[in-house]
């Protein structure tokens, strides 16, 4: 259901004013698909940071084979992105959705009666292939739900506001819920991770497919008969997913480096960690949005060499931050490079997931979308171990690596600014591409 809010109306001035403010003017706003992103992940994020702590609390296995465990679902789940593009493009991208969020719910649900070893590695790797899969069909569901491509970047700017709205809601509920029930909570969590995934399928089934404008109500497009060998040769786009690859290491540095980085190494307050964290979730829902408007006019190309920059000055700040001296000193450095991490993301995700999707040719977007996405899962499953090598060498050795991935995606992204045809790098047909 697509709306647009009129502005002559009194009763609905002040909605008029909070898109504006929040660059929405002139985007249709398909409210369900808000809706099921909202729903979808605020369960998620509910359960997500409790998972290890419910499968240690709940099952009789040890802590090093839970370990080992997901460990092992998270190198199983590599290849799953590729298979999906594969099946986004033979089914769309919808019904792969809407399947993901069934698988989702099983594994889960699993995780409620599992108290052996073998029933829980069944449901952790549902979950981790469920999880692949979404992230490989995501890109490409919002691109056809938004059929005549105007706005597309700051459509997945919306999604990635709701997503971080929701997040944060989640969060908060999960802390209530621990606090009141104890293990019950963690239960409670569960069950909410699972109702929200069966919802947000149910909402997904409700936007039924697309049809655009141009297409005379003709079904989708056939998958391409050889497509992976398309892509193979495709240099502008692998070095796109190269590019990508370097910089979602920049989201490790939010996730993982700064929480043990701020105690350890710099000998702030455990608290403040938690605090610079929340604050950069709230950056993050609040303006980008607002952001992606702003920079309608650039390239994509160019707006996503501005976020790895952001990501740079961001690597800078935060390794200066360990130099002795005051904890006041120190924590406004973490507090600045936590926001260039907050504009690095808000520039780079919506730039780059559209022209990931922009560049892929009809009837092969889910292939190559598929391979742009498995930049995340690289990250994901390398991240850790690299991380905890480089905690425990040093400061230098940490924020030298993260400082060469970042300038090696600006680099990337610099080459790519000429690689691109204009159509497919610039962010709406009316807006004139920068040079």
């Amino acid at each position: 259901m697509d709306v647009d809010l009129p502005a002559g109306r009194p009763d609905r001035r002040w909605t008029t004013a909070l898109r504006r403010t929040a660059g929405l003017s002139g985007v249709r706003m398909n409210r369900r698909l808000v809706t099921a992103v909202v729903v979808d992940t605020a369960g998620y994020g509910a359960f997500l940071p409790l998972t290890f702590l419910y499968l240690s609390t709940t099952t009789d296995v040890p802590i090093g084979e839970l370990g080992a465990v997901i460990t092992a679902a998270s190198l199983v789940g590599l290849p799953v992105p590729l298979f999906a593009g594969q099946l986004v493009d033979r089914y769309g991208a919808r019904v792969v959705l809407v399947a993901q969020t069934v698988a989702a719910a099983v594994g889960y649900s699993l995780y409620l009666c599992a108290h052996a070893l073998w029933p829980l590695v069944v449901g952790i790797v549902v979950v981790t292939v469920a999880d692949r899969t979404y992230w490989a069909a995501w890109p490409v569901f919002v691109s056809e739900q938004v059929s005549d491509g105007v706005g597309l970047d700051r459509w997945y700017a919306v999604v990635n506001a709701a997503k971080s709205a929701s997040l944060a809601a989640g969060a908060g509920i999960a802390s209530v819920a621990l606090a009141l029930a104890g293990t019950g909570g963690l239960r409670a969590m569960l069950a909410l991770n699972i109702a929200t995934s069966v919802a947000a399928g149910l909402l997904f089934v409700s936007l039924g497919n697309p049809v655009t404008a141009d297409d005379g109500g003709r079904e989708r497009p056939p998958a391409t008969a050889g497509a992976w060998r398309a892509l193979r040769s495709d240099r502008p786009y692998l070095a796109l997913a190269f590019g990508n690859t370097l910089l979602t290491y920049g989201w490790l540095i939010s996730t993982l480096v700064l929480p043990v980085y701020v105690v350890r190494h710099i000998g702030l307050p455990s608290w403040t960690a938690a605090s610079v964290l929340t604050f950069k979730m709230f950056l993050t829902m609040l303006f980008q949005t607002a952001v992606a408007a702003r920079l309608e006019h650039l390239r994509r190309t160019s707006t996503a060499l501005a976020g790895a920059a952001s990501f740079v000055v961001a690597v800078v700040l935060l390794a200066f931050a360990s130099v002795p001296g005051s904890a006041v000193a120190a924590m406004t450095t973490v507090t600045a490079g936590v926001v260039f991490l907050a504009l690095g993301e808000m520039l780079a995700a919506p730039a780059t997931t559209s022209l990931a999707v922009a560049a892929a040719p009809s009837g092969a977007q889910g292939r190559y979308v598929s391979v742009f996405q498995l930049s995340w899962t690289l990250s994901a499953v390398s991240g850790p171990a690299m991380v905890g090598y480089l905690l425990d060498t040093s400061p230098l050795a940490l924020w030298g690596s993260f400082a060469g991935l970042m300038l090696g995606a600006v680099l990337v992204f610099s080459t790519l600014r000429s690689r691109f045809p204009a159509h497919v790098d610039r962010k709406s047909p009316a807006a004139p591409p920068s040079p």
